[in-house]
């Protein structure tokens, strides 16, 4: 027992020195991952991410690349603003895609009034005074057509402060865009900009800035300041400025360039006119076959002097060929319309742009389209007008005119637009003819005793009662008029000429009293 107790013992110290020697080692406290760690690892995910990602894409391209639409057909991945500018300047079917909204919206120029009463204010006055002399509403036309090309564009506005372009004009708050001073400038020039020529270099970083987001300065390219091919660039601050981004939809800054939901058959309608241009360029000439049928003993092949003739056959005015052991043939040229293919694309375009097929076309086509396409077409038109033109390309320019003093103060104005569907010379003409038609079946029907003409006018033709009772007084006096010339008609001439002394002696006695 004596030996067990001590082994035992020895046992329960041995354990208490292990454990003294366990609880004497030092603690591994963790480490704190800092900001920077935390960001380092995401971006290392990322990396590895995107890594896998691209050589996803890279094996896909390589093993199946029938797959990639965009390759197989040509497409861009990426469309650039030099894409859509050379697009613009080369593609005339491009060109009316750009070109036809705005010069439908300007086809008639909207009348800007402080008032509606007839007197004209001085605003008005002012205004009509500048926009004849800066042709305010021309610069407005190709602004609105440039910002069409890219995503956006600006319309420069140069007035006699004396500042440079980098600097903000006096009168205007920088932060809020509201104005703060009674400053009067000169308008000297306008200017347009496509988004090719401007590189947006600052923004509004303030959140609790009203301008949050929108640009503070730009890079803008000008041309022809020296010579005129080379090009200065200027740093231009936004008061100076009108920015303007058609298609606006998640960003205020840039809009959608009208080219992009039809680029892509834009590039095919290149392809097929540039193949059917080649296509008859070489059809135009057919080939030509040369056959030689061998003789054991006969000479090679001259192939220079059969240089020689085709030369002097194809260049020169030569039109024979002399030919020994072989036979020519002409190749017959295998040459298509490209008719129905154009005409698709070009549909393709018209449904994407939500234009109809005729009047994307153009003038002459216009003029074949229904009446449901024309007024369909005109209240697109004049959407535009009153949801766009009207609040982000004119009142900003004459709100900055006013804030710079160009403008005399107002409290509002008005702009108003001219009515596209009202009636044209031909149309009130045409409107005349059926309604003259239809009054004349009127009065031979005997229908009067049925519907009397007050009636008729108003409930059957639509007009307004002061004109039918217009209408209807001046037919009276017009028959009783014919019923006294035809009466006196069927008098004696005695009594006529009897009537006539009567109406001489009154006149005579009238003046008497007179």
């Amino acid at each position: 027992m004596a030996k067990t107790r001590t082994r035992t013992g020895k046992t329960a110290s041995r354990r208490k020195t292990v454990t003294n020697k366990a609880k004497s080692k030092p603690k591994l406290t963790p480490i704190k991952m800092t900001a920077n760690t935390r960001n380092l690892k995401e971006a290392t995910k990322m990396l590895v991410a995107n890594a896998t990602i691209m050589r996803s894409e890279l094996l896909t391209k390589l093993l199946n690349p029938g797959k990639d639409i965009n390759h197989e057909c040509g497409y861009p991945d990426d469309i650039t603003i030099e894409d859509y500018k050379r697009m613009f300047k080369r593609n005339g079917a491009a060109k009316r895609v750009v070109r036809i909204l705005p010069e439908e919206t300007w086809a008639m120029v909207p009348e800007i009034f402080e008032k509606q009463e007839a007197e004209e204010t001085e605003f008005e006055k002012v205004w009509k005074e500048i926009e004849k002399e800066k042709k305010i509403f021309h610069y407005l036309q190709r602004i609105d057509v440039l910002s069409g090309v890219g995503e956006f564009g600006l319309l420069l506005i140069g007035i006699d402060d004396g500042k440079e372009l980098n600097e903000p004009v006096e009168g205007i708050d920088e932060r809020s865009g509201g104005k703060t001073g009674k400053k009067e400038y000169k308008l000297l020039y306008l200017k347009p900009f496509d988004q090719g020529s401007v590189t947006v270099k600052t923004k509004e970083v303030d959140v609790s800035s009203p301008r949050y987001g929108y640009p503070v300065t730009y890079s803008m390219e000008f041309e022809g300041m020296v010579s005129s091919g080379a090009k200065s660039t200027k740093e231009v601050h936004w008061t100076r400025v009108i920015h303007i981004a058609d298609g606006r939809e998640s960003s205020e800054v840039t809009g959608t360039p009208r080219m992009e939901p039809v680029y892509n058959r834009l590039l095919d309608l290149r392809k097929i006119l540039g193949g059917s241009g080649e296509m008859f360029w070489k059809g135009g000439f057919p080939g030509i076959a040369f056959e030689s049928s061998p003789e054991p003993g006969d000479s090679p092949l001259d192939t220079d002097s059969l240089k020689d003739q085709m030369e002097l056959y194809m260049s020169g005015m030569q039109r024979y060929l002399a030919m020994e052991g072989m036979s020519v043939k002409s190749l017959a040229p295998a040459v298509a319309s490209p008719k129905e293919h154009v005409e698709t694309h070009m549909r393709n375009v018209a449904i994407s742009l939500g234009i109809p097929y005729r009047i994307f076309l153009g003038t002459e086509e216009a003029k074949l389209a229904s009446a449901q396409d024309v007024k369909t077409w005109n209240k697109r038109v004049a959407q535009r007008q009153t949801n766009y033109v009207s609040p982000f390309v004119i009142r900003p320019l004459i709100d900055r005119l006013l804030m710079f003093g160009v403008l005399p103060e107002v409290k509002g104005y008005f702009i108003e637009w001219p009515d596209l569907n009202a009636p044209t010379d031909k149309d009130k003409a045409e409107v005349s003819k059926v309604q003259t038609d239809a009054m004349a079946k009127y009065m031979q029907g005997g229908v009067d005793a049925l519907i009397p003409p007050l009636e008729y006018f108003t409930m059957i033709l639509g007009m307004s009662i002061e004109d039918a009772k217009a209408i209807e007084t001046a037919a009276k006096k017009w028959i009783g008029l014919e019923e006294k010339e035809s009466k006196e008609e069927s008098l004696p001439e005695d009594d006529v000429k009897k009537d006539d002394d009567d109406v001489d002696e009154s006149n005579d006695d009238e003046d008497m009293e007179d």
